[in-house]
């Protein structure tokens, strides 16, 4: 397996590891992290390996701050992509195709983040099967579903928009990707999203079947294994000051934005905490906030560096969070409703999303939130009876979601005797 991106990239490809291991699977990961944490333990405890390949790609707090606000200040979910593959994709290829030769040829089979053009490069170069894993249907093409950023129009409509949208692509990461593959001597991608993102005999999106029928229109090898989740495990516990908080009084509102949160040290991280804070005060809500900041907590507020979101979710009376696709999950799964502060990217998408489904109020993108508009959004999702009784359905239609094993089962039926 071969993966790319912030945690919520990684994350996806040890939970499916970890199935396929137990199978009886030999499974090596690399993995190309943008920050600097490092998985090997994790999938060591899971019954396989994982190296780090060209980690971490951004080197510096503040060069990944200069660049979270260049990304944050563009509207365009289109401009944004491309500045995040420019800065903190590309820059790796080389190596990260290196890297995945030496791993074809040690392997049968090779699964790959549906962006990471450079693996696939590398199962080319060497005739190994591959797989594409995609974390949002939000991204693949369909008459049923509408391009992110453009509104729904319906079918024929829809099916214009994505040939807007791939043209776009084409012209921008597919310009950059072609590049790459002409500097390696490999034939150019004709479409991006066609012919680099998605495997021609298995292509994995990993979202739950709970959200949404499957489009007639995707070929056949396109499959929603269901949301691929990291098991519960030991270490995987509610430390003794958050149960005593959770016991405490009424359900609390949970805030936090993942790998999105600021980084400890750094003045951003200040700012967005005590924008929570104020928005808790504002809302009259008990609140659980994430931070790497050592603050002290009240019977009002407590503050965590980090906990078991499919231990603690259910037990707040809501999420603020960043919409990414794997805490989106969490949350229908836990069946609460979601106050979204997209950042970038597909988290517009899943935001979009959320509202669709009935269990979050409009979202607030993350540079026009302010603590008053996000205390209102607060009282809108709890005072809501609507979206809760929402999204207590979502979660009923999601108890057997088992994406890991559903992945695992096509990964194993498709290339039997590879």
């Amino acid at each position: 397996m071969q993966t790319w991106g912030s945690e919520g990239d990684v994350r996806p490809f040890l939970a499916l590891g970890h199935a396929l291991a137990r199978r009886g699977h030999a499974v090596e990961l690399l993995y190309t992290e943008v920050h600097d944490r490092r998985y090997e333990h994790v999938a060591d405890a899971l019954g396989f390996t994982a190296r780090a390949v060209a980690s971490p790609v951004v080197t510096t707090p503040e060069e990944m701050v200069r660049i979270g606000e260049k990304i944050l200040k563009s509207g365009n979910p289109l401009t944004q992509g491309l500045a995040i593959t420019r800065t903190a994709l590309e820059p790796a290829m080389p190596t990260v195709f290196e890297a995945g030769l030496d791993l074809c040829r040690r392997s049968d089979v090779l699964i790959q983040h549906f962006m990471l053009h450079g693996a696939r490069a590398a199962a080319e170069r060497t005739g190994t099967p591959f797989a594409t894993v995609a974390f949002a249907f939000l991204q693949t093409p369909s008459r049923f579903i509408h391009p992110p950023g453009f509104p729904d129009f319906g079918a024929w409509g829809n099916a214009w928009q994505w040939k807007i949208a791939g043209l776009a692509l084409n012209a921008t990461m597919g310009r950059d990707a072609n590049r790459f593959r002409a500097s390696i001597n490999m034939p150019p991608f004709p479409d991006l999203m066609r012919d680099a993102w998605a495997s021609p005999t298995l292509n994995l999106i990993a979202a739950s079947p709970a959200l949404l029928d499957r489009p007639a229109d995707w070929p056949a090898w396109y499959h929603l294994s269901g949301f691929l989740e990291l098991p519960e495990h030991e270490h995987e516990t509610i430390s003794p000051d958050l149960e005593r908080f959770l016991s405490s009084g009424p359900p609390p509102v949970y805030m936090g934005f993942g790998s999105m949160m600021p980084m400890a040290g750094l003045n951003h991280l200040d700012e967005a905490v005590a924008l929570l804070e104020e928005a808790a005060r504002l809302a009259d809500v008990r609140a659980i906030i994430q931070s790497e900041l050592s603050r002290a907590s009240t019977d009002r507020v407590l503050y965590v560096p980090r906990s078991p979101h499919r231990l603690v979710f259910p037990r707040c009376a809501a999420v603020v969070h960043h919409a990414g696709a794997g805490t989106t999950h969490a949350t229908l799964r836990a069946g609460v409703p979601s106050v979204p502060v997209p950042h970038l990217s597909d988290q517009f998408g899943w935001s979009d999303e959320l509202r669709r489904l009935g269990v979050a109020p409009k979202a607030i993108r993350r540079t026009r939130l302010t603590a008053s508009r996000l205390a209102a959004r607060i009282r809108e999702a709890i005072d809501t009876p609507a979206m809760a009784a929402a999204a207590r359905r979502i979660s009923e239609r999601m108890q057997h979601d088992d994406g890991p094993e559903r992945a695992a089962d096509l990964i194993d039926s498709t290339y039997a005797g590879a």
